[in-house]
Formats: C-alpha cells, sequence, structure tokens
C-alpha cells in the first residue's frame, strides 16, 4: 500500500471512531436531558438525539464506502475493480459535519410533526417517542432537506 491508500485508511479509521462515539454519546446525553422541565434544554435534548440519527446515517454511509475500497485524489479506485460509492478524502469533510444536520433538522422535524398532528403535544408524554421520532429526524435530515429544497424549486421555480 502507497502513502494516500495509508491516509485513507486512517482517515476512515478517524471518522468512524468520531462518528461512533459522538452519536452513541449524543443519543444517551439527548435520553437522558429530554425530561428536562425547562424548554431550551428540552429542545437541546431533541437536538443531541437528532444529531445520533444523522450521525448513524453518516456512519453506514463511511462503512459502506469504505468496504467498496478507495477514491485516490486523481479519481482512480482502489481496487481498479471497486464499483459504486467508494471512500474519498474529499468526503472526510462531509462526514465530520453531517451530524449537524440532524442537530437543526431533528427539532424542526419533530415540531413539524406535531403541528400537523391532530392532538397538539402528542409527543409530550412519551420520551420513547420522542426519541424515536427526533433520532428518525436526524437519520432522514439530508433527504429531508433535499425534499424542501425540490419543493421550493417546484413549487416556485426558484
Amino acid at each position: 500500500m502507497d502513502n494516500e491508500i495509508h491516509r485513507l485508511v486512517a482517515e476512515s479509521r478517524n471518522v468512524t471512531a468520531y462518528l461512533t462515539v459522538a452519536s452513541i454519546g449524543s443519543f444517551f446525553c439527548g435520553y437522558y436531558l429530554i425530561a428536562a422541565q425547562n424548554r431550551m434544554l428540552f429542545a437541546f435534548a431533541i437536538a443531541l438525539v437528532g444529531f445520533s440519527g444523522s450521525g448513524i446515517a453518516a456512519l453506514t454511509s463511511c462503512l459502506d464506502r469504505y468496504a467498496h475500497g478507495f477514491e485516490r485524489e486523481d479519481g482512480t479506485k482502489e481496487p481498479k475493480e471497486a464499483n459504486g460509492e467508494t471512500f474519498n478524502h474529499r468526503m472526510t469533510r462531509w462526514f465530520l459535519v453531517r451530524p449537524f444536520l440532524g442537530l437543526i433538522i431533528a427539532p424542526l422535524f419533530l415540531w413539524g410533526i406535531d403541528l400537523l398532528s391532530r392532538e397538539s403535544g402528542t409527543f409530550r408524554d412519551s420520551p420513547q417517542h420522542l426519541v424515536f421520532v427526533a433520532f428518525l429526524g436526524g437519520l432522514l435530515a439530508k433527504s429531508v432537506l433535499d425534499l424542501i429544497k425540490n419543493l421550493f424549486k417546484n413549487v416556485f421555480r426558484t
């Protein structure tokens, strides 16, 4: 293995460790804080669980890319027969930042569902439901943003 592949192996290992620790830590910290009576702490708890969901989405993407191989700076794949999305240096920043999408999207996702449901405050009674929906909001954060962007493009022709 040459230096570039060694660097990619090290980057993928570091990103995997960061996403694993950050996702697990934010999940349990968010779950612990979800019972907070303070509104800001409550919102922060939901955001932390969303961070976890988005972190898990990034982690699975990182691991899938690693399993398929690497892409060098010049665009060639390693191994040569690698197909599909591969791990590359340019994706590292995306993997590091992606959990922060869930930090923002999860509370909005939860509040949107609450706003559209027939009974306001539906989730307030069950911490497990709150955590599930916040995690799902984080897990789907990128998809939710893509849907909203496409909705505005199609409706308003922007």
